[in-house]
């Protein structure tokens, strides 16, 4: 009895652990949601970068942060990859979220949800660690200090803030200036704290610039900052007073805080009369289409790509209103969003890649994309739309072979009869003449042939081994020699600086690093560097001056003395990856 108690109750605690082991895998396998940061300890002065991962599913949410006490968020991106195997795609989506502390202390992220066909998933809470940073110091929640005067009057400090437009339209955007005289004719040290833009969307980095004026009587010195600001509700808005904090010693070691006044705004709401397709555009937009080929097979995509662009918030612009795709099944991707600002006016392009599987074959129509947006300027809805395109679907064989719709019936052909009339025929018995195939010696060679060439294919092999150590090296040199070249050729000519610089250095690290680096993102260049124990200073240099040469090529022109230096720079940096790469 008590042996079969013992039987009964390990059966059981091997059934329990069996189902524990699965439902665990199961839980790992279904979890298409994860979440990191960059790093987990930052300075107030510092940017931290949240990133949130969905893998596997082809058409996703945007991921909604929770309420995140302590941070700001300054800006997002968004990067995918999507790949379609014998007609089945799966996807990665990766959404990064930059975040500015704003005070000291324990930073926590909590979890990230997002819904995918119907089922809720959620991150683990991600914990951040802030110290004090040499710019704004000390807790965010202390009230700037009273403005000394509301006009310029001849003193030593004055602070003044404006914007362009105190009565922009909901979405509209307006430049917010700050304006720091300083009288003294020795320390320049200034620390600007910008006001926390309550019920506006900040994207953008200030940019700021100084210049000498006299005005009062006197000669003063000016700090200029700009923000370009997006209202995000309706109403009465202040902006709080902006702080600049000044160096009042010879040394720098005390400081004074001046605060401008606060400025207000009136958000004004946005015109009844707006049309069906309209979603919440404000700004000033032209619409695109293009396909990547408009011959394809039965088997084969077709990417679709819309570009929005011109002057607005293109950070949080809303899709089009994407029309039904007869013949096709659809798979989107996160857009793409490149800004700029030019000339104080904040745009870019967002760009919308929809990969197209037709259902179908023939001649199948693209429709038409229409994009409704209002105009601040104009003080109108406006409604742009691309062309229709069309694309051409070919049958192939696998698709004829699985009934692909439209296909031709399959042609049944029956033999009635046979044209050949053979001269001789066939004998009445069979018998071999001669002596067999085995007992000659040519048919024992062609048997030991195979293995002959096994043996020698094997020490060609380990020929090659032996000279692979000579070839790293010849390789190693021949990377750093061909990205100088390039960079040379580049300096005698009259082709683009920062697109050699790029070319350069990409071509270097895929060498060095064995591994092809065009199309990976800049973490990832700086994950396989510090890999390959190139120190953590020197990859973000890396990191910056790709940085430097996208901007050079898809931003505005007005880069001032980058350019020059740029190919000087590049050349700089390969040879001190060179010198790291051989420690």
């Amino acid at each position: 009895m008590l042996t079969k108690t013992v039987k009964l109750t390990t059966l059981a605690l091997i059934l329990t652990l069996t189902l524990a082991i699965n439902v665990g895998a199961t839980h790992a396998q279904v979890m298409p949601v994860t979440a990191h940061v960059d790093r987990t300890t930052v300075s107030t002065d510092d940017i931290v970068t949240l990133t949130v991962t969905i893998v596997g599913e082809t058409n996703v949410p945007l991921p909604v942060l929770p309420d995140i006490e302590g941070a700001q968020i300054i800006g997002r991106s968004t990067a995918s990859q999507i790949t379609i195997t014998n007609g089945k795609a799966s996807a990665e989506f990766n959404f990064s979220f930059r975040l500015q502390p704003l005070r000291e202390g324990l930073l926590t992220i909590d979890p990230v949800k997002v819904v995918i066909n119907g089922t809720e998933f959620e991150t683990h809470a991600i914990e951040v660690t802030v110290v004090r940073g040499t710019g704004v110091a000390g807790s965010s929640s202390s009230a700037p200090p009273t403005p000394t005067s509301r006009t310029l009057s001849g003193q030593d400090f004055f602070v003044a803030a404006e914007v362009d437009n105190e009565t922009p339209y909901l979405g509209e955007q307006i430049a917010y200036t700050v304006r720091l005289y300083d009288a003294r004719s020795f320390g320049r040290g200034q620390r600007y704290r910008a006001p926390a833009f309550t019920g506006f969307w900040n994207i953008q980095e200030d940019e700021r610039h100084t210049y000498n004026t006299v005005t009062a009587g006197r000669r003063y010195s000016v700090t200029e900052t700009s923000s370009i600001l997006f209202p995000t509700v309706v109403g009465e808005l202040e902006i709080d007073p902006a702080v600049m904090e000044i160096s009042t010693g010879f040394f720098g070691g005390s400081r004074s805080p001046q605060a401008s006044m606060p400025v207000s705004v009136t958000v004004r709401p946005l015109p009844l009369g707006a049309p069906q397709s309209f979603n919440g555009a404000v700004g000033s937009y032209d619409i695109s289409a293009s396909v990547d080929t408009n011959d394809i097979s039965s088997s084969e995509p077709v990417t679709l790509t819309i570009s929005v662009s011109g002057e607005g918030n293109l950070d949080v612009l809303p899709e089009p209103g994407w029309p039904d795709m007869p013949g096709w099944r659809v798979f989107d991707n996160p857009p793409d969003t490149v800004t700029y600002t030019t000339s104080g006016e904040f745009g870019g392009k967002r760009t919308y890649h929809r990969v197209l599987i037709p259902k179908t074959s023939g001649f199948l129509n693209i429709p038409v994309v229409e994009y409704a947006f209002f105009d601040p300027k104009e003080e109108r809805y406006r409604t742009i739309s691309t062309r229709p395109i069309a694309v051409t679907v070919s049958l192939d064989a696998t698709a004829q072979a699985n009934g692909f719709p439209n296909a031709p019936a399959k042609l049944v052909i029956e033999q009635v009869d046979s044209d050949i009339r053979h001269i001789k025929s066939a004998p009445s018995s069979l018998s071999v003449s001669g002596s067999p195939l085995t007992s000659r010696p040519l048919y024992w060679a062609l048997w030991a042939l195979p293995i002959v060439l096994l043996v020698a294919s094997a020490g060609w092999r380990f020929k090659e081994r032996l000279l692979l150590g000579r070839g790293e090296v010849d390789n190693a040199a021949f990377a750093r020699n061909t990205a100088l070249s390039m960079l040379q050729y580049a300096k005698q000519s009259d082709s683009d600086h920062f697109a050699a610089s790029e070319g350069a250095l990409i071509a270097y690290l895929t060498t060095r690093l064995d591994r092809p680096t065009y199309g990976l993102t800049h973490d990832e260049v700086s994950s396989l560097l510090t890999q390959a124990n190139i120190s953590p200073s020197l990859a973000q240099e890396v990191v910056s001056l790709l940085n430097l040469t996208q901007d050079g090529r898809f931003g505005p022109a007005q880069l001032g003395d980058s350019v020059e230096g740029v190919l000087d720079q590049t050349e700089r940096l390969i040879d001190e990856l060179e010198w790291e790469f051989e420690q």
